[in-house]
């Protein structure tokens, strides 16, 4: 049997008896009687230790024992169960040990020793443990007088029911009376607990000094505390082993378990679960319980009787099969053919269910070999292996020196792109603030008063300087339009583009810096990474090598974004406004042709090439960016050399290249701002002065009129110059509306009929013809236009020569 001894808690203070401070020396030498030590034990003084908060104020008339407040368990009643059955099972045993106990140490205790040299007791008892601490104390309430009828009050145990049943809650005296009595009936072996307690007084006082009051604490600190004081010391059987013993004892005897039940225990806690239920549960709720529990008792009850009645049923049917083959509906009585087929359909059915198995063994036998000749195939192919795996690794070294190679040298070549951009933007600049000015002077110059008489200026110099210098460019462009044999010129249709020769020199001597420095900027990189040559060299490499891994890396894809530095820096000092040259013409473009070419034998094969759309791709995303930036740095809409320059090689590369397509972004970018461009030098280049006819014949004012007329039907052929690239509505905005109508016009109003037969011939000259078929195609907006000339040539005095052959022209163009 397990016993169990308890450690001396550190935090106990031990309550001083009546006659403890009295008879100290007295008691110490009747522990040492009793304990028969052969040298005195020193007394260790117990460190206190308090554990609450207000354990200093506590007085040393207090009994030393500390409240605890008493934690939920959730398995409460099994853990009494268990323990009640225990303290049963070991009741015989217990009982027998105190007495014999009691009967050997009652002497010893009774009977004190006069002379203290006397011999000491034949049978020595050891105590350890808190019995050995507590062997010689004797607490107040633990004498003999303290359980007499006057001493307590709560001395009758049917006090417990009486306060229960008034429904107040017992206080801690009242309970631990209780508990002590319970205890008591438990160490005598007992099976009632006594109305009076005094029966009892000398036998408890023999069993408390022996045992130091741990057995009436027992169960308060098996509730209570948890198991780290406990120092369990067992024989054979473990703790554990006795526990879940005990707990299969107390399931199976759980009918039966009244046998160690005190009744005047259930009943107390009875009363307190009942007092504790009306508490927290109301009247209706109390009802609707009892209801659902009497309802599910009469259920159970039900069943139970129904599974009774099935018991002999199923025991007088006996199976046919003991086996898992046994059938589930009832049987018939079978002949000796039926259970042979049975047993082959048993047979078969085996069989059937281990044919998948040997049909995969089968399986994985026959893969032998075909994964042998596979095996075989990979050791042959390792060489080749090897040199592709040793070919990827190259690729991909050479491929990452040339991206961080181009991270280098983009900058660079940016801000090239933006110094030669600058330079450009620069001198149209002048040269258009330069032309307004000169525009603003005439009309100043030409300017008359409110009779029409022309007023005389006086010119500043800076006006005089600006007026010598327009003379000065006038006589050269004509002088070198006399050495091109061009007969036919009107004032006002060439374009005053000339700039001093120390500006011209300048300029010059930048863009070859510019030149120089594009040159050198590869000149510190290998020679493999410096040509675009070089670069598709290694791609068309892994193209013929390894084609579906080039079509699975996207190369044609990625490959416009790698070669598109090296096509920049080749159109760096490109300007198509002054230079007729082709883009077929270039390096780079030769290059990515024979790298499209290559390979291909015929169209089908072209057709299937994964690279057909590399040159596209290149002029999209490169090519259209430089012009677009050509478009808003150098271009100037009234030159009409540039306009025609900047025309075709749009034109040309949407007819060449269908691929890039109004769906383009750069494209539309593109479009957006040459319209733009146009759209302000209308707005801020044409000027016609308008006066009487009487004005207008005079010299200064008419050579300035012709002057602006030709220039702005110039302005009015450049715009129309872009037909069939944008789109007619914006044309016939910009040229019809806003010039024609407006400005032309308006003019031609003022002139004599055989001056606005030649102005109106020059305008229809400048018209596209889809727009003259006087079909679906001509714009409603040349409506004015038409009749105007109509108008005129109804006018016109026919019998004139001059008149009648400007007439014919007229109807020539116009189909009168």
């Amino acid at each position: 049997m397990a016993m169990q001894f308890r450690k001396p808690k550190r935090n106990l203070r031990v309550r001083d008896s009546d006659g403890f401070q009295d008879n100290e020396n007295e008691e110490k030498m009747d522990v040492d009687t009793v304990l028969k030590m052969p040298k005195p034990l020193k007394e260790k003084t117990i460190k206190k230790v308090n554990t609450l908060s207000f354990g200093d104020e506590l007085n040393e008339c207090d009994d030393g024992e500390e409240f605890k407040v008493k934690k939920s368990s959730y398995s409460k009643k099994i853990k009494k169960q268990m323990n009640k059955e225990k303290m049963g099972r070991d009741k015989v045993e217990n009982s027998k040990k105190s007495k014999a106990i009691a009967d050997t140490m009652k002497p010893v205790v009774d009977e004190k020793p006069k002379n203290f040299n006397s011999e000491p007791v034949e049978k020595e008892i050891m105590l350890t443990g808190r019995a050995a601490e507590m062997a010689g104390y004797v607490s107040s309430d633990e004498e003999p007088d303290s359980y007499s009828s006057s001493s307590h009050r709560f001395s009758n145990p049917d006090q417990v029911k009486i306060i229960l049943k008034k429904g107040q809650i017992p206080d801690a005296a009242l309970i631990h009376a209780a508990r002590k009595r319970r205890q008591q009936a438990r160490d005598l072996g007992e099976d009632f607990i006594p109305i009076s307690s005094q029966s009892h007084n000398e036998s408890k006082v023999d069993n408390e000094q022996i045992t130091g009051r741990r057995l009436t604490r027992e169960e308060d600190e098996l509730e209570d505390s948890d198991d780290d004081g406990i120092i369990v010391m067992s024989g054979i059987v473990s703790q554990a082993e006795d526990r879940k013993k005990s707990l299969h004892t107390t399931m199976a005897d759980h009918t039966n378990n009244t046998e160690f039940e005190d009744p005047d225990e259930l009943d107390e806690d009875n009363d307190w679960e009942t007092q504790q239920i009306r508490k927290g549960v109301t009247v209706s709720q109390l009802a609707a319980a009892q209801q659902e529990s009497s309802g599910m008792n009469t259920l159970y009850n039900n069943m139970v009787i129904q599974e009774q009645a099935m018991i002999p049923i199923v025991m007088n049917q006996k199976p046919r099969f003991s086996d898992s083959y046994a059938p589930q509906a009832p049987m018939t009585t079978m002949n000796l053919d039926d259970i042979i087929n049975k047993s082959k359909e048993i047979v078969s059915e085996m069989k059937k269910n281990q044919n998948p198995d040997q049909k995969y063994f089968e399986d994985m036998i026959n893969e032998i070999p075909e994964i042998k000749s596979r095996t075989e195939k990979l050791k042959m192919n390792v060489p080749e292996l090897a040199d592709c795996f040793q070919f990827y690794q190259d690729l991909r070294g050479y491929v990452t020196d040339l991206v961080e190679c181009l991270d280098e040298k983009i900058p660079l070549l940016v801000g090239l792109e933006q110094r030669i951009s600058k330079m450009y933007e620069k001198r149209r600049t002048d040269l258009i603030a330069r032309r307004r000015q000169d525009v603003r002077d005439q009309a100043e110059e030409s300017s008359t008063n409110k009779l029409g008489i022309p007023t005389t200026h006086t010119r500043s110099e800076e006006q005089q300087r600006r007026a010598a210098e327009r003379e000065g460019r006038r006589i050269r462009r004509m002088r070198m339009r006399e050495i091109k044999a061009i007969s036919k010129h009107a004032d006002g249709m060439s374009s005053d583009e000339e700039v001093p020769e120390t500006d011209a020199s300048a300029f010059r001597n930048q863009l070859e810096i510019i030149k120089s420095d594009s040159n050198l900027l590869l000149d510190d990189v290998l020679e493999e990474f410096a040509s675009v040559d070089l670069v598709l060299k290694h791609m068309l490499e892994w193209k013929n090598k390894y084609l579906e891994s080039y079509i699975e890396a996207y190369v044609n894809v990625c490959l416009p974004k790698l070669v598109g530095p090296f096509v920049r820096i080749e159109m760096l000092t490109w300007n198509p406004l002054e230079d007729d040259l082709k883009l077929e013409d270039m390096f780079w473009y030769k290059s990515m042709q024979k790298y499209t070419m290559k390979g291909n034998n015929n169209v089908d094969q072209l057709i299937k090439d994964v690279d057909l759309e590399l040159i596209p791709k290149i002029i999209e995303k490169v090519v259209l960016i430089k012009i677009d930036q050509m478009i808003t740095s150098q271009w100037d809409p009234l030159s009409s050399k540039q306009t025609k320059h900047i025309c075709s090689i749009v034109k040309h590369i949407l007819d060449m290249y269908p691929t890039i397509d109004p769906d383009s972004k750069l494209l539309m970018m593109l479009m957006t701002n040459i319209v733009d461009r146009i759209r302000d030098s209308v707005d801020y280049d044409v000027f016609i002065p308008i006066s009487s006819r009487q004005v207008m014949n005079t010299g200064r004012m008419n050579v300035f009129f012709q002057r602006q007329f030709n220039m702005a039907v110039k302005l009015l052929g450049n715009i129309l110059t872009w037909h069939r690239i944008i789109e007619d509505v914006v044309l016939i905005d910009l040229a019809i509306n806003q010039i024609l109508n407006r400005y032309l016009l308006t003019s031609i109003r003022t002139l004599q009929p055989l001056e606005a037969i030649l102005k109106i011939t020059m305008i229809a000259r400048m018209l596209p013809s889809s727009w003259l078929s006087y079909g679906n195609t001509t714009p409603k907006e040349l409506t004015p236009f038409l009749n105007q000339s109509k108008l005129v040539s109804m006018e016109i005095d026919k019998s004139h020569p001059q008149a009648k052959l400007a007439l014919d022209k007229l109807n020539e163009i116009l189909r009168l």
